[in-house]
């Protein structure tokens, strides 16, 4: 193992070490959540057996193994929505005393599967029925996550997707294809920002010398998606309306919608420089911040360890994406480049959509913090994710 996996799993233990940390320091005094602590380390270590399992196995497997490891996800998925719902979610699927999110299994298996797809093509060759099917790979799976509902964990699938098609120069129309609309279908809350968006996409697409019949498929999709924001508003769940109106204006809602992140703010601004210290947040301990060992530990954060604490983390984060772009950059098989690409887009994605959220950049959507939110699926996950990434970068000279 060369000295970049080395650093990479070093800092893959720090983070989810001090995941631990912060889960203790959340979860204490609650009676609640007492015993989340012993069940992170539980998963910490059957974690990192994982990581070591997809490590050193041969990656031309998970290549093999991606179609049917993909039917598996979706049997899953499907039989996953004829539980009974729990607090108006099925996320869980019970195997004896042991209990796991497909959503989160899925988000490597699409990786997988995308990557098979994209690498049997040479850089630059692409057709529009073909990178339509690639993205009904992905859509298949995030609309029945999206029906759990689980709006976070089913936009995280789109975000590798994107950048593979990227990294394996796909014609850029047939991006816009993809991202376009869905920027329309946000922009056209306001018209006048959706008339902006439309005038910078014209823009875009004659700078870019896109093809007169490809601009115009980009274009009209691009007004069709806009003009139907309102019945897209209705088909919303009204808990996903009110988090909405919440982000555009917290006030609105202070003891409701907007209490989250109006808490929050305050956790993370009281921390100022140096925070206040390990286990002295009191946000946390009066239980004004709600989901603290979840989706709002980087708050935690915030308040107890300062500007500083929140630096050092963002520091851990950066090094492990920069190497794992890296290894994507030298690997010589593209299967394995593009795994890289899609691990190290969604490890993204996760990262600033959840600092997004409870900083009050984004609206309110369950996506954990990588290694640092409580969560076993999350967390074992993440660290096999890692793992490949150490696989490709040990391997990056086989073609």
């Amino acid at each position: 193992m060369r000295e970049a996996e080395i650093v990479m799993l070093v800092v893959v233990v720090l983070l989810s070490v001090f995941g631990v940390v912060m889960i203790n320091s959340a979860t204490r005094g609650d009676p609640a959540l007492e015993g989340y602590v012993r069940r992170q380390i539980l998963w910490l270590c059957i974690g990192l057996v994982g990581l070591v399992a997809a490590a050193v196995v041969p990656y031309r497997l998970f290549e093999a193994f991606a179609y049917p490891l993909y039917a598996a996800v979706l049997i899953l998925l499907v039989l996953l929505l004829l539980e009974p719902a729990s607090f108006g979610a099925r996320r869980w699927i019970g195997v004896g005393p042991l209990h796991f999110q497909p959503s989160e299994i899925a988000k490597l298996v699409v990786i997988f599967t995308v990557a098979k797809l994209l690498a049997g093509r040479k850089r630059g060759e692409s057709r529009r029925r073909d990178i339509l099917f690639v993205a009904a790979v992905v859509a298949l799976p995030a609309v029945l996550i999206l029906l759990e509902p689980d709006l976070g964990t089913a936009a995280s699938l789109g975000a590798p997707l994107i950048l593979m098609l990227f990294w394996r120069r796909v014609n850029i129309a047939y991006l816009l294809l993809l991202v376009a609309p869905l920027i329309s279908l946000v922009t056209a809350f306001s018209l006048i920002t959706w008339a902006v968006f439309m005038i910078a996409l014209v823009v875009i697409l004659y700078a870019a010398r896109v093809r007169v019949i490809d601009a115009l498929t980009v274009f009209l999709t691009s007004s069709v998606a806009g003009i139907i924001t309102p019945l897209a508003w209705s088909l919303l769940k009204d808990y996903h309306r009110r988090r909405i109106l919440a982000f555009l204006n917290p006030d609105l809602d202070p003891r409701g919608a907007g209490w989250h992140l109006l808490q929050s703010k305050i956790a993370i601004g009281s921390g100022g420089l140096l925070g206040k210290g390990y286990l002295a947040g009191t946000q946390k301990k009066l239980a004004f911040l709600p989901e603290r060992h979840t989706d709002f530990i980087f708050s935690v954060i915030g308040e107890e360890f300062g500007l500083i604490g929140v630096l050092v983390l963002m520091g851990l984060y950066f090094i492990l994406i920069y190497l794992g772009l890296r290894n994507a950059a030298e690997a010589r098989n593209p299967f394995a480049s593009l795994v890289a690409v899609g691990i190290v887009s969604i490890l993204t994605f996760q990262i600033f959509v959840n600092i997004g959220v409870v900083t009050g950049l984004m609206p309110v959507t369950g996506i954990p913090l990588p290694f640092v939110t409580y969560g076993g699926s999350s967390l074992m996950t993440a660290l096999a994710m890692v793992g490949v990434l150490m696989n490709v970068g040990r391997r990056r000279f086989e073609y």
